[in-house]
């Protein structure tokens, strides 16, 4: 669902209350990977339309340098005017292959910088649980299997890159879906591909973010515990009762196979 994800980041950018803001330190590396997605999106924006121009202008030049070999036109003002207009196509060409070229090298130099970006991200070591604390802290929001993990993947219709910062899990439809941990809810969303997200407040700065729910029985600002059902699992636009589970630290996401119970380790 890669809308959601996106809208996820929007809200839990603006989540918090602005006196723990305060104390919080900004994921620079979640706002840096959003600049260099929205540029290698422009990127190849600009490098799609560059070529369908360079191609053109190619056949009209092609046209043009025929059209002055076979001498079509008899007098010599006529050609000496088809000569200047298919050196000038040349002088075209020439530009738009340059402007091509420097953009296909640009896209990579961005898709180069993601992939250098999501590995640093992926290496930072940062303290996940307070002194004493286990780190398996919460619990499956749902008994199914996982089928899915966080991690970069390509979309097949489109082929494009898209992240997952979650897990899914495989659920029954119409099965109660559960609090991860105590804590408060603070946003109840639909969504656009249908469905409710259920985004929750933790203690120690942790948010959990669960998706694919219908029915739901909360409201924001109300408080929840441990199992407490949240809603039912629905429906997915592939007709599969999926849900999704995100964990956020200090706005950083946090992998749930580090810190849920009875999920396999990576």
């Amino acid at each position: 669902m890669p809308s959601f994800h996106f809208k996820v980041l929007v809200w839990l950018l603006f989540l918090m209350p602005a006196a723990a803001a305060q104390d919080e330190p900004f994921d620079e590396g979640a706002r840096l990977a959003q600049r260099l997605a929205t540029r290698q999106e422009v990127l190849k924006g600009q490098k799609d339309g560059a070529e369908a121009r360079v191609r053109e202008q190619a056949l009209l030049t092609y046209r043009l340098a025929r059209r002055r070999e076979l001498g079509f036109m008899s007098s010599p003002e006529s050609r000496r005017e088809d000569a200047e207009a298919a050196d000038l196509a040349l002088t075209s060409l020439g530009k738009g292959l340059s402007e091509t070229r420097t953009l296909i090298e640009e896209l990579a130099h961005v898709r180069a910088e993601r992939v250098a970006l999501d590995r640093a991200r992926s290496q930072r070591v940062e303290p996940l649980a307070d002194a004493g604390e286990s780190l398996r802290r919460f619990a499956r929001p749902v008994r199914g299997a996982m089928v899915g993990v966080p991690g970069i993947r390509r979309d097949g219709p489109t082929g494009t890159e898209l992240r997952r910062d979650g897990i899914e899990l495989l659920a029954r439809l119409n099965e109660p879906v559960r609090a991860v941990a105590a804590g408060v809810i603070r946003r109840v969303e639909n969504l656009p591909q249908g469905g409710y997200a259920v985004v929750t407040q933790h203690p120690a700065g942790w948010v959990s973010v669960l998706s694919g729910l219908r029915g739901v029985v909360v409201a924001p600002g109300e408080p929840v515990e441990l199992g407490q059902v949240l809603g039912l699992a629905g429906r997915n636009l592939d007709g599969a009762a999926v849900i999704s589970l995100e964990l956020w630290r200090i706005r950083r996401s946090v992998d749930p196979r580090d810190v849920v119970r009875d999920l396999p380790r990576r």
